[in-house]
Parts: C-alpha cells; structure tokens; sequence
C-alpha cells in the first residue's frame, strides 16, 4: 500500500521545530541515511515509511527539499501560528537589557532557536495600518514552545537580518576603531569584538544554518 507524501512547496512549508529535530538527527550521519531522516522530519512522515520508498522518489524528494533549504529566506516582520499574529521587534534600539541577554545566550544553539525567537518576536496587541505594539517581554516561557511551529523561512529571515545587521555594526565600529581611539583603546575594543558578543554569535549560528541547508546529499 502506497502512502502519500506530502512535500513542502516552499520554506514556509516547513516549521522551526521540524528543521530543529533534522539538525540534531542530522549530526553525524551522511548518504542515502542522511536523506532519509531529512524525509522523515521535513516532511512529517514516520521512519518505517520513508525506507520502503522507491530509491528514485526518495531522490526527487531531496532535491525539491535541498532547492527549498538553499534559498536564503527574505526577511518578514510579522507571521501568523493558527489564528495569533507574532511581530518582530518594532525598535531595535530600545532592546532591553534582558532581551539582548537571553537573545545572546540563545541565538548560537540551533536547538534553542525557538527560544531565541520567543525574544525576537511577541504578540501583537495594538496595529494602526504597518504600524504595530507587541507584548512586552518577560522571558521566552510564554511562547518558546508555540515558536516551534513558526514558519522556517520566517526564523531563517530573522536570523540572516541579525547576521547582516551584525556584519554592519562589526565593520562600522572597527573603522571607528581605526579612525578614533588610540593604539592601547584599539587593542582593548578589538579584543571585546571577539570575545563573544552578539555579533560572533550571529556569525557561528549562520555558519551553522548553511552548512545545515546544504547538508543533503542526492
């Protein structure tokens, strides 16, 4: 009895808790294994299934799966799970202490990258027109769990905007660095820039997110 499959048409086809579970069922498995656990989480289907499928369907599925994970997802400040709308951060500039905190803590782990969206994005609760109010912050235990069904293209656009934001902060404030302080201020400032803040973070999660995305093998 043949069973049906069904493919995701696009990233958002797939949620953030699925790309999770194929990261950590992923590690250190290749070939024909790799893909079919790629299958199994990506697609939603059991284990038992995806092995009894004909070689060559197994191989059309993976290279829709690894054509939908190489395109880098644009950026979406708002998105909706079932009937409740999530809003990016309206004003980056007004993070708090504490969000920037458990976002730094969590951004670097793909399997806390629910956690670092329940900071990144909250529920709307007042709209004029593209204008928008979110709740404010109190930690990620409201909504981490809920972000596990958030579209992957919506985190993955998250992510890649913090990593292009940082790559900007980053050469700004070294050509500060060489324009304005003096010689031992350099020193001291370059040091702080590598010693894990936010923008080293955002560099290792991208890092972790492509070589991930392009990790099936045909």
């Amino acid at each position: 009895m043949k069973k049906t499959i069904l493919i995701p048409d696009n990233i958002n086809g797939i949620t953030l808790g699925q790309y999770q579970r194929y990261i950590a069922v992923s590690e250190g498995i290749e070939g024909e294994f790799l893909n079919q656990r790629a299958i199994e989480t990506l697609c939603g289907v059991s284990f038992g299934d995806v092995v009894n499928m004909a070689h060559k369907d197994v191989k059309e599925i993976i290279q829709k799966l690894t054509e939908i994970l190489e395109d880098k997802s644009k950026f979406v400040n708002r998105f909706k799970i079932s009937t409740e709308e999530f809003g990016f951060m309206p004003n980056l500039e007004e993070m708090t202490s504490g969000e920037f905190a458990d976002l730094s803590a969590y951004i670097a782990k793909p399997e806390d990258m629910h956690k670092a969206m329940a900071v990144m994005f909250r529920p709307i609760i007042e709209r004029q027109k593209e204008k928008y109010e979110i709740l404010e912050y109190t930690g990620t235990k409201d909504f981490a769990e809920i972000m596990k069904f958030m579209p992957l293209g919506a985190a993955l656009g998250a992510m890649f905007f913090f990593y292009d934001l940082a790559k900007d902060l980053s050469n700004a404030t070294q050509h500060y660095i060489k324009q304005d302080l003096t010689k031992e201020d350099r020193a001291e400032r370059e040091t702080l820039l590598k010693s894990g803040d936010f923008i080293k973070i955002s560099t290792l999660l991208q890092k972790e997110i492509l070589q991930n995305s392009v990790k099936l093998q045909s």
